[in-house]
């Protein structure tokens, strides 16, 4: 007898269910491909973000325009020098523009625009406030006096006396009787400013120039009288530390002799040099504005200031005969140190930072303008 084999709907069920299961075989594979793909691809993407070149962020500050910052002295006397030096480029542009540039492009962290003009409207309220006529914007061509020439050195001319522009560079350096060392610094900005290249900041940075400092308003020298008288009083300066620190060693601040010897002898050096109304205003107005004081400071500093330029003056400025190979500028110092030196000159104040300036003021004004005054001992 044939068998009957009847479908039920269980057995239906059945069936469905193992055809179901045959094609999520059939399918399985692509699947689960298809399920990885993503995560491959953000793998990839993690690998490849990992060898990508990683591209540093530079933070430049901006400068404080609120501020008026200071910037090589040497910088400034080469960059006065370069303009001075191409007549095309001061047909283009005015040389506290050229300077204001350079500054920005050299030094943008501190540099902005309109930097020189603030510089100058300050130092115009200062030159207001002295007592004495500013002369500070007189043509340019100042009358020097062309002191004996010592014998190592050639006579410069048969005059006594030469007018500042009219110089050749040449007499210029015979008039300032620079040493070796001060020869071969001068070459060295002489040769920044005579180079085709572009400046850099490295150009000023690998400058080793004793005694040159950072300026700021002294800049306004720069661009009212010209690099040369810039130059001068720079190499006053650095002469002033150099002579303090070999005649005191530290000892050259804080009240103390050297202290006074520095104030006087830089003085004698800048009215030689640049004349008796420059040097107040460089070392009464300029640079005791630069550094504000404490009242001991300060009015200690103008008493010897005036000691050096004028009570005093012709006195440091003989030169013995006898010491004819000595350049004059050293004699000076000589003749200022044995000022200091003899007790009978100076003045001792009891002062300290914390005495304040009505007490210290009415006491300085009591002290003979030929006697110095210190008092640190």
């Amino acid at each position: 007898m044939q068998k009957m084999y009847y479908l039920c709907p269980e057995n239906n069920s059945i069936i469905s269910l193992i055809m179901k299961r045959k094609l999520d075989i059939k399918y399985a594979k692509p699947l689960q491909i298809l399920a990885f793909l993503p995560i491959f691809m953000l793998l990839l993407g993690c690998r490849t973000q990992q060898v990508a070149p990683v591209i540093p962020v530079v933070n430049i500050s901006l400068p404080d325009t609120n501020a008026l910052p200071t910037f090589p002295a040497e910088a400034l006397y080469v960059l006065g020098a370069r303009w001075e030096a191409d007549s095309i480029l001061q047909q283009e542009i005015t040389i506290a523009d050229y300077i204001e540039q350079e500054l920005i492009r050299l030094y943008p962290e501190k540099a902005y625009r309109g930097y020189v003009q603030r510089l100058c409207s300050v130092t115009d309220r200062l030159l207001v406030t002295s007592e004495e006529t500013p002369t500070l914007f007189a043509p340019k061509r100042q009358e020097i006096t062309l002191h004996p020439t010592p014998s190592n050195l050639s006579p410069i001319t048969s005059s006594s006396y030469a007018l500042l522009d009219s110089l050749s560079q040449a007499e210029e350096l015979q008039v300032l009787q620079l040493t070796p060392q001060e020869q071969t610094e001068w070459l060295q900005l002489q040769a920044l400013i005579d180079t085709a290249n572009t400046l850099t900041r490295e150009s000023f940075d690998t400058l080793d120039i004793s005694y040159f400092e950072e300026e700021n308003i002294l800049l306004t020298l720069l661009i009212w009288r010209g690099p040369r008288l810039f130059y001068r009083v720079l190499q006053s300066k650095a002469r002033a530390e150099k002579l303090a620190h070999y005649y005191y060693g530290e000892a050259t601040n804080n009240g103390r002799p050297g202290d006074a010897f520095k104030h006087i002898y830089v003085n004698v050096l800048l009215r030689t040099y640049v004349g008796e109304w420059l040097s107040h205003a460089i070392m009464d107005l300029f640079w005791e504005w630069k550094a504000p004081n404490a009242p001991c400071d300060h009015y200690m500093d103008l008493h010897n200031n005036i000691i050096g330029r004028q009570t005093r003056y012709d006195d440091f400025t003989t030169i013995d005969t006898q010491c004819s190979d000595m350049r004059d500028w050293l004699q000076w110092g000589e003749n200022v140190q044995h000022f200091i030196q003899d007790s009978l000159n100076g003045d001792f104040q009891g002062w300290n930072k914390e005495t304040p300036t009505f007490i210290v003021e009415p006491a300085a004004k009591k002290v003979s303008n030929t006697q110095y005054i210190y008092w640190d001992k």
